[in-house]
């Protein structure tokens, strides 16, 4: 059966709780940056950090009207993140109130509120949307616990050594990565250490939580293979940590991560990865972290209807019992509804992944070959490949992603693709995001951001494929029909 791309706004899957709406074309997407009526109208859900879902929307603005309450609506996981993210953002608690299982929060409309609408954004602690439609439901969650051991006992193998009770599932992977960032700030600042060493492109919400720590420099060093400079900046001896992806997004590209593991121990770093480009089944990188957090959004939830993320610290490494503790203070878990989808998938991740990995592997064979891409890239190919090597699980494939560059324009490409076209992958059906155009929009549309992509090793206008479930000609007829045009 041929694929097609569903209309705009469309949810895949269809669902009330899908992850993924679909942008069709590229003027989509440009509206959908720049707040156009005209895609917005036809929006209600999305990826759940950018996207407000409406059941959301409801729930704040049925909790707002019992309290009495006006102003702009944050409808939040713990009052923790509420009162930590409003101070950040500097945004005044107009109200501040425990609804169900959830809190509001009300300050007035104005430039802290956007401030504080870009944290929450970057810290996943909005309410789910199965949150939201048990409180406008007035349903309870129910027994969780057998859910939420099911996800640890199917994670348990991916994280050697870390207790099940020490496998924290969180409301997104960003979730995972702010507590694993502030439980080492609160660890090395006592120590006089503040700044980060950020090695390659990451993704656009861990950047912006290094980027808006305003008493920490980070130093970002665009090539993952230049430990030289990851040396000179830790021999300062004021580097808190280095973060980077394992490979990274979408560059695809792995640091040596056994050489970074020892340049952070001779300079008393801390080292946070994060492989949810390829999921937890490809690589394993904990016995090199401090930290390790990763999406479960991907692979894991490979039905697209459940955002969440894992933490989890290295128990042999040093300070590990106070990274833990800290780490556990400052993440939210993910909501018990939300468990119960997640639990339902996870056991399949294994199979999924390797799925995932096969046909990609088979798609970018033949990509390779066609007239039409400049170039191809994966974990498994280029540069860094021997690195990832070094970190790939036995037997496993590279994921499910694939970046490619273009010889002719990509606009035309993409609007021809008939594939599910928006955000999010490692999932069981094909996406394709022109990625950069979605995560860094201001960038892609001034020639100097252009410039500072490209100085990065990226071209602003790559294709972002992930592979999914569905036969590899099918994919590929898809593709070609594209490309060949």
């Amino acid at each position: 059966m041929a694929l097609v791309s569903p209309p705009l706004g469309a949810l895949v899957p269809d669902s009330p709780h899908a992850t993924v709406v679909c942008l069709p074309t590229l003027a989509d997407v440009e509206s959908y940056e720049r707040k156009e009526a005209r895609v917005w109208e036809k929006i209600y859900a999305g990826y759940p950090r950018f996207v407000r879902n409406k059941l959301v929307t409801r729930a704040a603005s049925a909790a707002a009207k019992e309290l009495g309450r006006e102003g702009v609506l944050f409808p939040l996981v713990s009052r923790r993140a509420a009162e930590q993210l409003a101070r950040r953002a500097g945004a005044s608690v107009a109200s501040l109130d425990e609804v169900g299982d959830f809190v509001l929060l009300t300050t007035p409309a104005g430039e802290a509120a956007e401030r504080l609408h870009k944290f929450v954004q970057h810290t996943g602690t909005l309410i789910s949307s199965r949150q939201a439609e048990a409180y406008l439901q007035g349903n309870a969650t129910g027994e969780t616990a057998r859910s939420l051991a099911q996800i640890r006992q199917t994670l348990g193998p991916y994280l050697a050594g870390v207790s099940a009770e020490d496998i924290h599932i969180t409301t997104s992977g960003m979730n995972a990565v702010e507590a694993a960032i502030t439980a080492v700030n609160l660890v090395q600042r006592p120590r006089g250490r503040k700044a980060w060493i950020q090695l390659g492109w990451l993704y656009v919400d861990s950047s912006r939580l290094l980027e808006k720590a305003l008493d920490a420099p980070r130093h970002f060093i665009a090539d993952v293979r230049d430990l030289t400079a990851v040396e000179k900046i830790l021999a300062t001896g004021m580097v808190a940590g280095v973060f980077t992806e394992v490979p990274n997004n979408p560059q695809l590209e792995t640091a040596d991560i056994s050489a970074l593991r020892s340049l952070c121990d001779h300079y008393e770093a801390k080292l946070l990865l994060d492989p949810s480009s390829v999921g937890l089944a490809t690589v394993d990188v904990l016995p090199h972290a401090d930290i390790l957090c990763s999406s479960l959004t991907k692979y894991a939830a490979s039905e697209g209807d459940v955002m969440a993320g894992v933490l989890a610290v290295n128990p042999s490494r040093p300070d590990a019992a106070e990274l833990a503790r800290e780490a556990k203070a400052n993440l939210d878990e993910l909501h018990g509804l939300d468990q119960i989808a997640l639990a339902d998938q996870i056991g399949r991740m294994g199979e999924v992944t390797a799925r995932l990995s096969a046909t990609a592997e088979e798609i970018t064979r033949r990509l390779a070959a066609h007239p039409a891409v400049a170039r191809v890239r994966t974990a498994k190919d280029g540069a860094t490949a021997a690195a990832f090597r070094k970190i790939q699980r036995p037997g496993a494939g590279a994921g499910a992603l694939i970046t490619i560059e273009l010889r002719q324009e990509m606009r035309t490409v993409y609007d021809r693709l008939p594939v599910v076209k928006g955000p999010s992958f490692g999932l069981g059906f094909t996406i394709v995001a022109p990625f950069l155009w979605l995560a860094h929009f201001e960038e892609v549309t001034t020639p100097a951001g252009r410039e500072t992509i490209r100085a990065a090793g990226l071209d602003p206008d790559l294709l972002r494929l992930s592979m999914g479930l569905e036969p590899v000609e099918e994919i590929w007829a898809a593709l070609a029909s594209a490309l060949d045009s």
